[in-house]
């Protein structure tokens, strides 16, 4: 729903102002001085802050004016101030204005039928009632769209957040990679030259191993590029199963269906998965392990739980090298990890992740 500043609301001028034409108040002239009045509060107090709370008032005036001069069914014209009044920065300030509406328009009508300018007629009671709820309606979807604007600007953010966490991975990654690599063939090199001229035959067999160490760099830099690749849930857990399973460790998979979950979760859960599996497999000497994936109001949840030895004691201060990586990649993103072992009963493991709707490029 637009703010009350970018929607143009004086639209909703356009059928009174066919009412006044199609029904005019003939030489009442007041009636659309009146109905002139109301207009102009209502275009200024939803044009400008400032106005907002005399408008409303100098609204209720007008609307007051009708019923008393005219007809209790002129109740309705107070949709103008409601809805200006929906806008009000809290609530305690709606009720207040609410408050004073019903009794100044009930009073109206009382008036009315005092003056003996028209007969009693409660008709008029369910627009009271409508005009009542409006404010309290607009401001709850005020607050929901401000809510729902939010939560896009955290989804942003955590994507960009994953964006620079993957960068900073590539980058240590590429460091552990090629870093001593390098140093070492520009040492080799060196050498060589140094032979070449001096002791040929040695320098032709350091040239074979310069040869051999630039194609199991090249064969690394392969493998890295591969694995930076986009981690798809789906085929991750069905990695996992296979990897279970050649371990000699059954497999129990519960899960959503996996291609709902977003791109963006999907790689971050995959991941996770990975390094529990790989874990479970090196470590737990289980026989059995569950992997259970659901989603809650704002999160996917990924639980893998085994019926190995679980944690020794000795270790539960450092959480593991492989918990405490996962616990500060999933911090960057406002994930969280849990984790329960007692030895000889194995271990559950809850890893929670935002939802994120957008999807990150693949481009880096």
């Amino acid at each position: 729903m637009p703010t009350i500043a970018k929607f143009p609301w004086w639209r909703l001028l356009i059928i009174p102002s066919f009412y006044m034409l199609l029904l005019p108040f003939g030489d009442k002239w007041y009636g659309y001085v009146l109905f002139l009045l109301l207009a102009l509060a209502f275009w200024g107090s939803t044009s400008h802050v400032k106005y907002r709370e005399p408008g409303i008032a100098m609204q209720h005036m007008c609307v007051m004016g009708l019923i008393v001069l005219f007809n209790p069914w002129n109740i309705w014209f107070g949709l103008y101030p409601a809805i200006v009044t929906g806008f009000l920065p809290s609530f305690r300030r709606i009720t207040v204005y609410t408050g004073s509406m019903v009794a100044l328009y009930i009073a109206s009508v009382w008036y009315h039928v005092e003056l003996d300018l028209g007969t009693q007629d409660l008709s008029w009671i369910p627009i009271l009632i409508l005009l009542i709820g409006l404010p309290y309606f607009l401001r709850n979807q005020q607050i929901s769209n401000q809510i729902k604007s939010e939560l896009f600007g955290a989804n942003e953010e955590i994507a960009r957040l994953i964006k620079i966490e993957e960068r900073e991975r590539i980058a240590r990654d590429l460091h552990d990679t090629l870093g001593h690599t390098l140093s070492l063939l520009t040492l080799k090199g060196e050498l060589v030259e140094q032979l070449v001229r001096r002791n040929p035959d040695e320098a032709i067999q350091e040239v074979r191993e310069l040869q051999d160490i630039s194609r199991n760099t090249l064969m690394q830099v392969r493998k890295l590029v591969s694995d930076m690749q986009s981690v798809r849930l789906s085929e991750e857990v069905v990695q996992a199963s296979q990897f279970l399973q050649s371990a000699g460790i059954d497999a129990h998979l519960n899960s959503l269906d996996l291609e709902k979950i977003p791109l963006v979760n999907g790689k971050i859960l995959g991941l996770c998965l990975r390094e529990c599996v790989t874990n479970i497999v090196r470590h737990s000497q289980a026989e059995n392990c569950w992997m259970t994936i659901y989603e809650n109001s704002g999160s996917f949840i990924l639980e893998i739980e085994d019926d190995g030895v679980g944690m020794e004691s000795a270790n539960r201060t450092h959480d593991g090298s492989g918990l405490m990586g996962m616990k500060e990649r999933l911090r960057m993103i406002e994930g969280t990890l849990e984790w329960t072992s007692n030895a000889g009963r194995g271990m559950n493991i809850t890893i929670s992740v935002p939802k994120i709707e957008k999807p990150i490029s693949e481009k880096r």
